[in-house]
């Protein structure tokens, strides 16, 4: 009896032990921190200490973990693909696109540092429908290294800043590289995680050819990870500290720039759309993470009663939400947040906030007024009260004021209308300022503030670009800064947007001005046709300078604004979507393609051209060029470009009196619509290029045999796409009584197929234009070999005109020689006598091109 007692007190003795070496194993665990990112911005909307202590709790009281979800392999051939990490806003929204335009489905994780340097980039990948998760506050390495306490804090912070930014909380979590231990899964679930994502198959986006042969790697239900940025940033052996705001005091050395790469961006976008494609290409089929979360969080006997009671309660609080009581307060229609207004004028706004640094404030001052430009200010009451004399110094010198309201919204329409009303009032009683313009300090907008702007007939504005981010605090140098801002592919800033300064962020508060100046002289300076016999500088007539106004002046133009989609009833009934101008049918399709086929001499039955028989393609048009005996020529453009290159071809062009027919490529049109709109207003033609410029056939590299590249339903569906996008920008506009939009079509890399056709048919598509003679600008070494190409294509080894001749050139930013080179030849032109044989117009080609046209019956020219 007596061993028994001894042996059940030993037993209880162990297990007193176990307990307390649980509840208090951070005695016996050296404290271990992290090295995260800069960041200052953490107000009180991203207080998480509530939710950290309630996770604490739970911690401590329970032993629940989150389960691991990772791939299900079954006979369907579906997987989940993921993005980890943020890279820059051009780069997201190209990659969104690519998501669209093979409508696949992604989750995106996200960490919190990034998302407050970036919300915008959160915000458009939760509106466009795709999953937003949680890759914790800094995207970090090896986290089970952490204790828990530490995880907790971590994972908190990084669910506050998220669900704030797109009000929603994130379902999963996901760890970078790290080992899902009890401890990391522990900590998660007091966090309110249910499942922790593991991949199955992960991507470096940033290294070239990392996405090869993926289609062999993947298996079906695989869960496959493309990780945008890589945190660099190891866990660092340090004391522990309270918060993640740096020390007052504290002077942290200048921190090193990254060594990446100029032509990083330009990889990721490469693998992005590797990935898609060849993952698409093997027939499978996408669906979020969050759906094969719920098949394998189902499976854990402990969380099903956890994931009915969160049903339940979710669905209660959408029920007694604030939403709907908004509705019920009979409010307005939320307006949009403005970052780029819909504006043809060659204009754009400079802004600035955070006037407490009274330096930074006089220095941004003289710098707008030696560049002799006006921009707008966003004023908080506090900063109305604390530094009025900064606020009517800004009135002045003649700038802008709007009024900035607090990051920490009211909780009701009511509240946050009487916030903006005193606001205004405050601002019109004490500086006798007049402001409709409103912006929001930080974070995402939540509804009730928009509904407030909108019940007070103000305007909701935010930015295409935050210039000052959190990382660049303590930068010493503007090239510093700027080298970080920028992906490859941001040649210049566009007309519209709206550019945002924050004026007491720096450490050295003369940097905001010097990186100003230099973000104009990149980025806004570089649009400007600028030669050495013609500049704004000596010719006043060259208006291409981009003008940089206060918001309100853009805003207030509104003969050059307009919306997306134009007005339908606007648009010429022959060329809206769905209209159908003529029928073509098998019996019928090979005159239809003879008829409206312009071709080219370099595609033959060898070479980019599929489907038609040989007969046919001896009957095919050769030639591109346009049956006429007037001495006219047609310029045309291929692909899209930026504010950069389209400005300078815009003033050539108008320069000259020359009209042109501009063939684009839309699947990157959108964010830079407003220089299409001014292409359409500037009277030149809008053409279809394809969504996605796939040629119609290509070379297969095993075999040497011609083969198409999309299937007959891809081909109508992208030829479908691109017209909708050119429509909705340029459909309602018409110079001089004619339509800028047009049912013109230049194949890309000018290859053809049969059921290319007849997909381009089927849309109505009218004439297929390839082209006489292409420049290859793209290539060019100087403005004088594109001059040559120019008159090669144009006159004949004999030197005459070669009437009705269809001139390929380009319009990307790689063509840096074409618009010098076409302001030459047109010069040379202008200058010839009227009764010069060799002298030419330049035409439209929808005045020639018409019902009674027929190409293959050359000896029938039309004037």
């Amino acid at each position: 009896m007596n061993k028994k007692i001894v042996f059940v007190l030993a037993l209880m003795a162990c297990v007193c032990l176990s307990v307390m070496v649980f509840l208090f194993r951070d005695l016996f665990i050296p404290p271990v921190s992290v090295t995260y990112r800069n960041m200052t911005d953490l107000t009180d909307e991203y207080n998480a200490d509530k939710e950290i202590a309630e996770a604490h709790s739970k911690l401590r009281s329970s032993n629940e973990k989150a389960g691991v979800i990772s791939g299900i392999y079954g006979g369907q051939r579906n997987i989940a693909i993921t993005f980890d990490g943020l890279s820059d806003r051009t780069t997201m929204l190209k990659i969104l696109d690519l998501l669209k335009t093979h409508n696949l489905k992604a989750t995106f994780f996200v960490d919190g540092l990034q998302t407050v340097e970036d919300p915008q980039a959160v915000v458009s990948i939760n509106k466009e429908g795709y999953k937003v998760e949680n890759y914790t506050l800094s995207g970090i390495p090896h986290m089970e290294q952490l204790p828990p306490e530490r995880m907790v804090r971590d994972f908190c912070q990084a669910q506050k800043i998220i669900t704030v930014t797109t009000d929603n909380k994130a379902n999963l979590l996901k760890c970078n590289n790290t080992q899902y231990t009890d401890a990391v899964l522990l900590a998660a679930k007091a966090c309110g995680f249910n499942g922790v994502v593991k991949s199955d198959v992960v991507i470096d986006a940033t290294i070239p050819g990392a996405a090869d042969g993926i289609a062999g790697r993947v298996r079906p239900g695989s869960i496959v990870s493309v990780r945008l940025e890589v945190n660099p940033e190891p866990i660092v052996l340090e004391p522990e500290v309270s918060n993640l705001r740096p020390e007052i005091d504290k002077k942290p050395g200048l921190k090193p720039l990254p060594k990446v790469g100029d032509n990083k961006n330009k990889v990721i976008i490469a693998t992005v759309e590797k990935v898609l494609v060849d993952l698409k290409n093997a027939n499978y089929t996408t669906v979020y993470v969050e759906d094969v979360a719920k098949t394998r969080v189902a499976a854990a006997p402990f969380d099903k009663l956890t994931v009915l009671l969160s049903a339940l309660r979710d669905e209660v609080e959408a029920l007694f939400s604030s939403r709907t009581a908004f509705a019920a307060e009979g409010a307005p229609v939320h307006p949009e947040e403005i970052h780029t207004i819909l504006t043809a004028e060659r204009a754009m706004s400079f802004s600035f906030g955070g006037l407490s640094d009274r330096v930074a404030v006089g220095d941004i001052l003289n710098k707008l007024q030696k560049m002799d430009i006006k921009a707008t200010f966003f004023v908080t009451e506090q900063e109305m009260r604390r530094y009025p004399d900064t606020v009517k110094s800004i009135i002045r010198n003649g700038h802008e004021i709007g009024v900035s309201m607090r990051a920490n919204p009211p909780e009701t329409v009511a509240e946050a209308r009487k916030e903006l009303v005193d606001l205004r009032a405050f601002l019109r009683n004490q500086f006798g300022v007049t402001a409709n313009l409103v912006r929001q300090s930080s974070g995402a907008i939540p509804d009730t503030t928009k509904a407030a702007i909108a019940a007070e007939n103000c305007v909701l504005i935010g930015q295409a670009y935050n210039i000052v981010q959190s990382k660049h605090k303590d930068y010493k140098s503007p090239e510093q800064v700027v080298s970080e801002l920028f992906g490859q592919f941001d040649y210049a800033f566009m007309r519209g947007q709206i550019i945002y300064f924050r004026l007491d962020f720096y450490t050295d508060n003369t940097l905001v001005g010097k990186v100003m100046e230099m973000v104009k002289k990149q980025r806004v300076d570089n649009i400007a046709f600028s030669t050495v016999y013609d500049n704004p500088q000596i010719n006043p007539k060259n208006d291409t300078q981009m003008e940089i106004k206060p918001i309100g002046a853009i805003l207030s133009n509104k003969q050059e604004q307009y919306t997306i989609p134009v007005d339908k009833d606007k648009i010429p009934h022959n060329l809206r979507s769905g209209a159908h101008t003529f029928t073509v049918n098998d019996s019928n399709f090979i005159e239809a393609a003879r008829k409206r086929y312009l071709g080219n001499f370099e595609v033959d039955e060898g070479d980019r051209i599929i489907g038609f028989s040989k007969m046919s393609i001896r009957r095919l048009d050769k030639t591109g060029t346009v049956h006429t005996n007037d001495n006219v020529i047609f310029l045309s453009f291929d692909d899209w470009g930026s504010e950069a290159s389209l400005n300078k071809l815009l003033y050539v062009l108008k320069k000259h009196n020359a009209t042109a027919t501009f063939f684009i490529i839309t699947r990157t049109v959108p964010p830079t619509s407003n220089i299409l709109r001014r292409i359409a207003l500037d009277g030149h033609e809008i053409a279809s290029h394809s969504d996605l410029h796939k040629p119609m056939a290509v070379r297969d590299p095993k075999t040497g045999r011609q083969i198409p590249s999309q299937t007959r339903e891809e081909l109508y569906a992208d030829y479908a796409r691109s017209y909708k996008v050119l429509e909705e920008i340029t459909g309602d506009v018409i110079v001089n009584g004619k339509p800028s939009l047009t049912r013109l079509f230049r194949p890309p890399t000018l290859a053809i197929s049969k059921q290319g056709f007849e997909a381009l048919f089927d849309n109505s598509y009218e004439w297929i234009v390839s082209g006489s003679y292409s420049t290859k600008d793209y290539m060019a070494a100087s403005a004088e070999e594109v001059v040559n190409n120019l008159k090669y294509g144009i006159y004949d080894k004999h030197g005459r005109l070669q009437k009705g001749a269809t001139i390929v050139m380009h319009m990307g930013d790689a063509t840096k020689y074409t618009a010098i080179a076409l302001d030459i030849l047109l010069t040379i032109n202008d200058r010839k006598a009227d009764s010069d044989p060799t002298k030419f117009r330049t035409g439209r080609l929808t005045d020639y091109l018409t019902a009674d046209y027929d190409q293959s019956k050359p000896f029938k020219p039309l004037k």
